[in-house]
This record gives C-alpha cells, sequence and structure tokens, in this order.
C-alpha cells in the first residue's frame, strides 16, 4: 500500500443507517478496496456474505473488501490491517450508535504509527429525521456525534414533512456552523460526494473558516443543551507561546473545553497562515499559504462546544496579540 490510505468515520446513533450507507459507498465506488470495520457482527448487514475467513476477526468479503469487528482492541486491529498483507485502499469505521467517536477519531491524530499510514478524509454522521430532535434533547452522546462530524447526512426524510426537516437542518447548524448537511431517504448518497473529501487538511480547513462572516455575531445562546458553534475574528498577529499556552490550557483546564475548534492565525514573524485543528484533547497545526504582501493580516477560530462565552474567549485572544 503506497500513501497514506484515508479514513471515513461514520457514526450516528441507534437505527440511523449507517450500515445502509456503508452498503451505498461499496456500490457507489466498486473501484475501491475497502477494508470496513463494524461494529459487532451480530448485527452485520453488508451485502455479499464471508467467504475467506483469515482469522477469527478478519474476514473477506465476496465483492473483494475486508471486514472486521469492533468487539477486539482497537489499536490490535489496526495493527492487524497494517502488518496483515491485507489489500486496501479506503478504511470505512462505524462507530457504536450509543457512543461518542472522539476516542476513535484521536487515535489517528494522536499515534504516531497510525498517523505514519492513515489519514482522516472525513467524519459523516447519519441523523435520523424521525428521531434526531429528541435525542438531541435526550442523549448527550448523540449531541457529540453531531457536533464532531464534518459531514451530516440527515437520513429518513421521506418518514417526514418538508417543513419540519428544513427546521431540523437550521436547529443541527446552530451548534455544528462547520458540517456540512444533506437531506437524504435511505442513506442515498448516489448524488453525492462524500468520500475523498480532504476535509481534515489544512487547505480544506482554511477554506471552511475563511467563508464565515461577521463571526463574532454566530452561536445561538438559548440552547438548552448549550452546544453551540462561535466564531471569533480580530485583526493583526499573534504571540506564538502565548496562544499555545492558553489554547492548551482551555483544551485542558476551562470550563468551556470546546469539542471541536478550527482556525486560521497569524503568527509574528511567521510567512505563513496558520491552521488550527483541534478534537477534544488533541490540537495540530499545519502551514497554509503565504500571507500576501497586499493582505491584511487576522486571526479567526471557530469553536463548537459547552457554554462557549464569545465575548471571554475574544478578549482572552486580543491579550495574545504580539507587541
Amino acid at each position: 500500500m503506497k500513501g497514506k490510505i484515508p479514513v471515513t468515520i461514520i457514526t450516528g446513533f441507534l437505527g440511523a443507517g449507517k450500515t445502509t450507507l456503508i452498503n451505498n459507498l461499496i456500490k457507489k465506488h466498486p473501484d475501491k478496496k475497502f477494508a470496513i470495520i463494524e461494529n459487532e457482527f451480530g448485527e452485520i448487514g453488508l451485502d455479499g456474505s464471508f467467504i475467506i475467513g483469515a482469522d477469527e476477526n478478519i474476514f473477506e468479503l465476496s465483492n473483494g473488501c475486508i471486514c472486521c469487528s469492533l468487539n477486539t482492541d482497537f489499536y490490535e486491529l489496526i495493527n492487524k490491517l497494517q502488518t496483515g498483507g491485507y489489500d486496501f485502499n479506503h478504511l470505512l469505521i462505524e462507530t457504536t450508535g450509543i457512543a461518542d467517536p472522539t476516542s476513535i477519531v484521536n487515535a489517528f491524530l494522536s499515534d504516531y504509527e497510525i498517523i505514519e499510514r492513515f489519514t482522516i478524509d472525513a467524519v459523516i454522521c447519519l441523523a435520523d429525521a424521525v428521531n434526531i430532535e429528541d435525542l438531541i434533547d435526550s442523549e448527550p452522546e448523540a449531541r457529540k456525534q453531531l457536533t464532531i462530524a464534518d459531514i451530516i447526512l440527515l437520513n429518513k426524510i421521506d418518514s417526514v414533512r418538508k417543513g419540519y426537516c428544513d427546521g431540523l437542518m437550521s436547529r443541527i447548524q446552530d451548534f455544528n456552523l462547520l458540517a456540512t448537511i444533506y437531506p437524504t431517504s435511505q442513506a442515498d448518497i448516489s448524488l453525492l460526494e462524500i468520500l475523498d473529501t480532504h476535509q481534515y487538511s489544512g487547505r480544506k480547513i482554511e477554506q471552511s473558516v475563511s467563508t464565515f462572516k461577521n463571526l463574532a455575531f454566530l452561536g445561538n445562546n438559548n440552547l438548552k443543551h448549550e452546544i453551540k458553534s462561535i466564531g471569533i475574528s480580530i485583526p493583526g498577529d499573534l504571540d506564538f507561546e502565548r496562544f499555545r499556552f492558553w489554547f492548551e490550557t482551555i483544551l485542558f483546564f476551562a470550563k468551556y473545553r470546546p469539542y471541536r475548534v478550527k482556525g486560521i492565525l497569524s503568527f509574528k514573524d511567521v510567512p505563513e497562515k496558520c491552521i488550527l485543528h483541534a478534537i477534544k484533547d488533541n490540537y495540530v497545526f499545519d502551514r497554509g499559504d503565504l500571507w500576501q504582501a497586499s493582505e491584511e493580516r487576522y486571526c479567526k477560530l471557530v469553536f463548537i462546544g459547552r457554554n462557549l462565552d464569545n465575548l471571554e474567549i475574544e478578549e482572552n485572544i486580543y491579550k495574545l496579540r504580539a507587541e
């Protein structure tokens, strides 16, 4: 296997249509050789029968894909896929319906051996249009699944009236402004491109953050679950070391620890834009395009999390400006 293998993480609450989506992805992309990590074989619903048992956890499917179960240690399973001589060029991971997917995402951001071989392409969340409104209010895991997603498929829209679906999309967007939302029925993605979207690349993050306007006014302060998106925009350069210390403090200790942060940052004496991407306790910096001589330097950040106070965060960032 040459180059890093893209990873698509598929999450969503129980019954949202995750396995149906995987089947549809396999049908849409016959040219890809997928490795698929499923929740439990007892609940498996993939098309095709198992024809070769490589070991007790990994099987080859009749369409040439391989499939394995998450009911073993995750790192052991990833190591088997890496070292077992399996031929695949895209990894699909379906998380359990009642799980916070953050731990799996972080494995691909923090483990050196995994980073060397894999790169996250996107986190896709299936949301059941019939039940998601109730789940948002009652299930913390459902909220986290939505907040961590890059792409949200609002599924089963054929089971709700159109006006209701429009309201759901608006409510979901309230606390995840960074996600792209597509309405679907039966997880039909035949007209959508949701693979190889490079959501975790520096260029994609820069593009998504730079499109926001009037960032300081984004966010809904009246959500009873207290999860929302806010944006901060300030002119000029920041001091890198002071910013890093402050940012690590809010990730680990602050009352408003964010679930996710994306940003375009300008640091003093650094000629390139710095692209920031954070998931819970892990964060990475990437170098973006050069700041042009005629371009006014600025910093823009989008936070998703609980108890976010945009005025307090903005005030703190202003104190980190370079002198």
